[in-house]
């Protein structure tokens, strides 16, 4: 009997619980709609509840999955668009520059987005460019760490539509800000910042995802959604470039052939239906789960949390401006420029954890108190440590790749445009987009082989990869030095930059794996919170590193120095999960 009762249910279960469903009321009425929930609260959820879940509870999650995923792309697409947008800049300049020498006057001087006071005589304008996608990682950096704590006091629903309605206002103010030739570069630079917060969506939304399917879903609604999401960073850089061509969005007195607001304007309109999508579609837990109050007080809860964020970005922005060429020569150096972008992300990450510590609401502060366990864990420092190099390197390799492309391949040797290079945008999505889809692959790898095995390979691969690309830049610069050009090296910089796209896309979902294994299930949710915006300063640093070395004419020293980094992450892992007798295998 006990045997017959245990194969019937085996079968139910093959067959995702087919049941005499009919049989069973409604819960939430208001709720069960294909396309919209008129309820502020669901009355009832428990998605292990296989009658329930069958009933109705499968058709709300897949709606909140569906109107979850143009959000999260939005955010990804929004927080990294800059990594192409500053190409389009980059190009309005070079072109109208060269358009004002060729009028007569060598020394006239009058390029499009001419950036006053930011940009010096000579060639800095490619440096200083790379400071506006890094600012904008750095800002996502900081709002991760805030939108880990805002799904229990605004619900989902009010969080996500309010992250969109935030996206909103620097896609319209960045296009304003590129129709006008006199651009304010500092503007950019804070709105820049803005765009920040789609880069803090990630934690909030893979947090409310995860309420609404059973166990044995999650991992392919979690995996959908961050890999839908992940996917805007390559959608982003493929389509920049065409919808930066023409006037799609009417006239632009930036200079003829060039329209760099065309990229805010198009986000602005996507944002408008993404918001009502979520404001429409998208479901509160119940009363049980989280107690919420009315809509206009999950507004207010995510206004005080989003202004922690946005505080402690606005005192990084602020120094970054204070301590910028434009206001003082202090930090030309090297050194002492690198030590800036440290001290940058030092500011950033003390800042919003006092505020988090001290100036959150108090049932935040209760969950802060809960996950400050993982602090006294070294494991959770050791794992953010390996978490930088996969997540940190792909957010940040992303957000600098078309500009580098741009920078060693767009000029020949006297400097000028080169007119037979490719162009850029075509082709530096590649890499992103391998690094997004490839990533659930590494964690099916790291269950059939063990993460830390399959972390170790593919950072070695990633280290030689990463020294490759390091002999390949030092190659492109040394031709131009010379005085030849150094289209033929273009394919394979290209190609090893993807292997290494490629190689930290697995080990995002080897890591991530292996944060599973090694913590207690009430650690691993805050160990993988915290690495995660800690990894998200990466889309600062990695750009900021780079505009440094553009300056110096010397972009091989950060691909030599992530080698060297990814070499001691080889021991970290060896020692800590991989050798026989280590502390945590996995």
């Amino acid at each position: 009997m006990s045997s017959n009762l245990k194969n019937e249910k085996a079968a139910a279960e093959a067959k995702d619980i087919e049941v005499n469903v009919d049989a069973v009321g409604v819960e939430n009425p208001l709720s069960t709609g294909k396309f919209v929930d008129r309820a502020f609260q669901l009355n009832y959820w428990d998605p292990e509840d296989d009658i329930f879940y069958a009933k109705e509870g499968e058709a709300i999650a897949n709606r909140n999955l569906i109107c979850s995923i143009p959000n999260l792309f939005l955010g990804f697409a929004i927080w990294l668009m800059w990594s192409a947008t500053v190409v389009v800049i980059q190009e309005a300049y070079d072109a109208t520059k060269a358009a004002c020498v060729a009028a007569g006057d060598a020394a006239v001087d009058c390029p499009t987005y001419h950036f006053s006071g930011w940009i010096k005589p000579g060639d800095n304008y490619k440096a200083i460019l790379y400071t506006i996608p890094a600012i904008a990682g750095l800002a996502g950096g900081v709002m991760r760490c805030v939108n880990t704590f805002m799904i229990p006091i605004s619900g989902g629903r009010v969080t996500v539509a309010c992250t969109t309605v935030a996206l909103l206002i620097p896609c319209v103010w960045a296009a304003g800000i590129l129709k006008s030739k006199d651009a304010s570069f500092t503007q950019l630079v804070i709105c820049a910042a803005l765009t920040g917060v789609g880069g803090g969506a990630f934690s909030s939304s893979m947090n409310n995802i995860s309420l609404f399917f059973p166990k044995r879903k999650q991992g392919l609604a979690l995996g959908l959604n961050a890999g839908f999401g992940n996917l805007g960073v390559p959608m982003s850089q493929l389509l920049i470039g065409p919808i930066c061509s023409y006037a799609a969005f009417g006239g632009s007195a930036a200079g003829a052939g060039t329209w760099g607001g065309n990229a805010g304007a198009f986000y602005a309109v996507l944002c408008a239906i993404a918001i009502s999508m979520a404001a429409c579609g998208m479901s509160n837990m119940p009363a049980t789960t989280h107690e919420l109050v009315s809509v206009a007080n999950c507004v207010f809860k995510w206004l005080w949390l989003h202004a922690i964020g946005m505080l402690a970005t606005g005192v990084a922005t602020g120094v970054l401006i204070a301590t910028s060429v434009s206001v003082t020569s202090a930090f030309d150096a090297p050194s002492d420029s690198i030590g800036r972008v440290i001290m940058l992300v030092i500011i950033a990450v003390v800042v919003v954890h006092a505020l988090i510590w001290y100036c959150v609401p108090p049932q935040v502060k209760t969950k802060v108190v809960d996950q400050s366990v993982i602090f006294s864990n070294k494991h959770n420092y050791v794992m953010t440590y390996l978490y930088i190099m996969t997540f940190g390197s792909f957010i940040g390799f992303s957000g600098a790749f078309p500009k580098l492309l741009k920078d060693l391949f767009g000029y020949l040797p006297d400097g000028s445009v080169n007119p037979d290079a490719p162009n850029v945008l075509y082709y530096a999505w590649i890499g992103p987009a391998v690094g997004s889809l490839i990533r659930p692959v590494g964690g099916y790898m790291s269950d059939k082989f063990g993460g830390a095995l399959v972390t170790q390979v593919h950072t070695v691969i990633q280290t030689f990869a990463s020294v490759a690309c390091g002999i390949l830049c030092w190659q492109a610069r040394e031709r131009l030095n010379d005085g030849k050009e150094n289209l033929d090296l273009f394919p394979p910089f290209v190609f090893m930059f993807v292997v290494l796209f490629y190689c930290t896309g697995v080990g995002n979902g080897s890591t991530f794996r292996m944060i599973a294994i090694i913590f207690e299930k009430h650690e691993a949710a805050g160990v993988l919170g915290w690495s995660s915006a800690i990894a998200s300063f990466g889309a600062y640093i990695i750009p900021a590193l780079f505009g440094v070395a553009i300056k110096q004419k010397s972009p091989q020293t950060v691909m030599y120095f992530m080698a060297a980094y990814y070499f001691s992450c080889l021991g970290m892992n060896h020692w800590y999960y991989l050798r026989k007798g280590c502390e945590k295998p996995c």
